[in-house]
């Protein structure tokens, strides 16, 4: 008899299963268009490189031809090291701010399920405050979980900021 009610369950799904499996493709086709975003980033860095390597070849050929200023061929490694050094530094800060607006944009997706949740909790049983309390529960760490991880994203812009500028002067 539980295998009929389990049939029944699973040939009619419920409203917030629907609209569940309907986030649930919305996160798949933003994870999709992300993945392509990196590929598509990630081609372009290494174009970018090259070109990079292309021009320092033309440059050291232009200086060994006398056509540049001399005495910067003497500064050249110190250069060559500041450039692949901001490269990295670039590189590292679009890696973590991708992260952060996917984690952010989970964290939305499961805060708007959790919210889901706690109306649907409270309209099939409103003398029921249990289920609701969990999910709030629930509902405020996640909300403080995002307020958190922007505070610190914040915080680590502001301090590249900082070096940036102290590098500058």
């Amino acid at each position: 008899m539980p295998i009929l009610k389990l049939t029944k369950l699973v040939k009619m799904p419920s409203k917030s299963l629907v609209v569940g499996a309907r986030i649930m493709e919305n996160i798949e086709s933003q994870m999709q268009a992300f993945e392509e975003s990196v590929e598509l980033n990630k081609q372009e860095i290494e174009e970018n490189e090259k070109k990079l390597v292309d021009f320092e070849g033309q440059m050291e050929e232009e200086r060994n031809e006398g056509l540049f200023f001399k005495n910067l061929g003497q500064k050249q490694p110190a250069d060559k090291a500041k450039v692949k050094e901001e490269m990295e530094k670039i590189k590292q800060l679009s890696k973590e701010t991708a992260e952060s607006k996917i984690r952010r944009n989970i964290y939305l997706v499961l805060m708007g399920l959790v919210v889901v949740g706690i109306m649907n909790a409270l309209i099939s049983s409103p003398s029921d405050w249990g289920k609701s309390a969990v999910l709030g529960v629930i509902l405020v760490g996640l909300l403080s979980q995002v307020i958190y991880e922007q505070k610190v994203l914040s915080e680590t812009e502001t301090k590249q900021k900082q070096t940036s500028e102290e590098e500058k002067k």
